[in-house]
């Protein structure tokens, strides 16, 4: 009888500690800005990814209104933005790089009528170039890259080999090159571009500040 008795509790207590955890994850849920960062990092200058808004709270079937402030606005600025689909609404900000530098960015988003605030640290991190060489058949291009992530290359400079050599303190994460029909392709160190190359993304991160930088050399388009 006993042991029935001491198995019934340690069940229960497995169910109750279920429920708890369940509880949690529910009220976490609740807060739109529950996933939101503390803090985070991203590089000025580094070349442009085209990856959007930084954070989109969840949907919700009531309207979802949001504010956003920068604390210093020569670090990064921060746009908000609102969005319905479905019937549904959620909203998300988006932020600019302005310099070096760390500051602070203040969320505050509405739904119904509660409201929910929190903040980020955000620093940006000056532009290094990550490559000790970049050569593209007989030609240096290393120097383009020395003020920011972007360079463009006179029309008909990818052509030929590819070499490069990082500076010490990255690694590299991702090399591809595009034609004008947006194909891609992997490209590896010492080989020749393929034929109709317009441009090449390569992707490294600084050992020091687990960021990454990204270069993006292409040829102007007439």
């Amino acid at each position: 009888m006993r042991k029935r008795k001491n198995v019934f509790i340690t069940v229960l207590a497995v169910i109750m500690a279920v429920f708890a955890m369940s509880v949690s994850v529910c009220a976490a849920q609740k807060n739109p800005l529950s996933q939101m960062p503390k803090k985070t990092s991203t590089v000025f200058r580094s070349a442009a990814t085209g990856m959007g808004c930084d954070f989109f709270t969840p949907e919700y079937t009531t309207k979802v209104k949001i504010t956003a402030k920068s604390y210093n606005t020569k670090v990064v600025t921060v746009k908000t933005y609102a969005f319905t689909r479905n019937g549904k609404s959620f909203a998300g900000y988006e932020t600019t790089p302005k310099g070096p530098g760390s500051t602070q960015i203040k969320v505050t988003v509405k739904i119904g009528s509660k409201s929910y605030t929190r903040t980020c640290r955000y620093t940006v991190y000056k532009w290094e170039n990550p490559l000790k060489t970049l050569k593209i058949g007989s030609k240096a291009y290393t120097a383009k890259l020395n003020r920011s992530g972007t360079a463009v290359l006179p029309k008909n400079s990818l052509n030929g080999k590819f070499t490069y050599k990082l500076n010490p303190n990255y690694k590299l994460e991702s090399i591809y090159c595009y034609n004008k029909k947006g194909v891609v392709t992997n490209i590896k160190n010492g080989k020749n571009l393929p034929k109709g190359t317009n441009r090449i993304m390569m992707r490294m991160k600084s050992r020091k500040n687990n960021n990454f930088y990204n270069v993006l050399v292409y040829v102007a388009q007439p």
